[in-house]
């Protein structure tokens, strides 16, 4: 979804710089290309660009949790292994202090209470508009499938995207993102 949304940006000649992990995809021609490999490099990352960003689109499935002590060797097996896990950092809250002018993004991946659990991440974190993803049997937002996606704004405001592939929804999103841009500025 990242590179939908960083390939329509470039399309209407916004300066994009795209942080990106490891992927087989191949990567848009962003004005700035940076690869990271963890959490703790995106935010190192996200704190040295974000001074100079008037946007910025988190659509980055971070994981909650890491291995305390990650292996640079293959574990072998063993008839039980425990991992302890311990918390990334909350990135998006970690950058709110530099929130004041510019706008916030975020994805959001839910199993339950999708528009409502959602509302919560976006005040949490001070969003001004928050993608929405529900996670099922049936709508799975990994790959090339076709997506169920809710932009909701922090006045609360919902559109709904139904059936419709990453290129289209990064589309919405962009104009989204654009009259938001407007009425922040005016």
């Amino acid at each position: 979804m990242g590179y939908k949304i960083a390939e329509e940006a470039l399309k209407r000649k916004h300066k994009v710089i795209l942080i990106s992990g490891p992927t087989n995809l191949t990567r848009p021609k962003a004005d700035k290309n940076i690869s990271i490999q963890t959490a703790d490099d995106l935010l190192k990352e996200l704190k040295r660009e974000i001074r100079s960003a008037d946007c910025l689109v988190m659509c980055a499935a971070v994981g909650d949790f890491r291995a305390r002590q990650p292996s640079m060797t293959k574990i072998k097996r063993k008839k039980r292994l425990c991992l302890e896990l311990i918390p990334n950092e909350d990135i998006l809250k970690k950058l709110s202090k530099f929130h004041k002018h510019n706008l916030f993004v975020g994805f959001s991946l839910e199993t339950e209470n999708l528009i409502r659990n959602s509302y919560l991440k976006l005040k949490n974190k001070n969003l001004d508009l928050i993608a929405a993803n529900s996670f099922t049997k049936y709508h799975n937002p990994f790959g090339n499938n076709k997506l169920d996606v809710n932009l909701i704004d922090k006045n609360g405001d919902v559109t709904k995207i139904r059936n419709k592939n990453k290129a289209f929804i990064a589309h919405v999103l962009l104009d989204k993102l654009e009259e938001l841009w407007y009425l922040k500025n005016k």
